[in-house]
This record gives C-alpha cells, structure tokens and sequence, in this order.
C-alpha cells in the first residue's frame, strides 16, 4: 500500500521553505518529511484563486468545465450543484478522494478551507473531515 500525505497549505510560498532553499529554519517539520518523501518543484495551477484550483483537483477537470469559478455563493458550487441541497454530492462517487477511499486508502482533511469559502464539496469523498 502506497501512503499518501498530501499538504494543501494556502499562501506558502516554496521560497519560505527550507526544502526549496530557503535560509532561514522555518519549516524544519516540513523540510524532514520533503527529505523522506516525494518534493515537485514544477506545479501549477489549471485554475485560480483558490476554489477552482482546490476544484480541479479534486474532480480532475478544468474550472469551464466544473463550474467553480470564484470563491463565494453559487458561482464556487460545482455545475449541477446551484440551488440544490443534496447531503451527497457526485463527488462522493466519482472524485479523487472517493476513488483513494474505496481502494482502501484512509482519508481524513483537516483544514478549514470548506468552511471559509463555503466549498462543501471539497469534504467529499474524506472518511473524517475536521474544520480547523
């Protein structure tokens, strides 16, 4: 079984890290698990700010695609999502973090990134979601 930890940290620069460069002893926590693990150095975004970008990760398409274009209301709701009330949402079913799960794979968020930004759908497919 392969472990996945996956940091989604918002408004941290690579440049302030240890494990990118950086000279100050910032992110020693975060430099040691670089080390023993996996570090990319060439990502980037499909969409931007924030919630679409969370978006396309999660769902696998693009922002035109998903729906989810800004931060707030009903333009940060996935398409087919506006106005409705569902306790579950296709995603449950079919995004990154069902497929992890259903494989096997433990999956918890802890963050308050849904919360925020009223993007429930990011909580869908997590075994435990926690709002920090």
């Amino acid at each position: 079984m392969v472990n996945i930890l996956y940091f989604d940290i918002d408004s941290l620069r690579p440049d302030h890290l240890g494990c990118y460069g950086y000279h100050r002893n910032t992110s020693s926590n975060l430099d040691r698990i670089a080390r023993e693990g996996i570090r990319l150095r060439n990502c980037y975004v499909s969409d931007a700010p924030c919630v679409p970008s969370r978006s396309c990760l999660s769902t696998g398409l693009f922002g035109i695609h998903h729906g989810a274009v800004a931060h707030r209301g009903s333009r940060a709701r996935l398409f087919g999502e506006q106005g409705r009330r569902g306790f579950r949402s296709r995603l449950h079913e079919a995004g990154w973090f069902s497929n992890l799960r259903a494989a096997g794979v433990r999956t918890a968020s802890i963050s308050s990134f849904m919360h925020n930004h009223s993007a429930w759908h990011w909580t869908a497919g997590f075994a435990e979601t926690y709002d920090t």
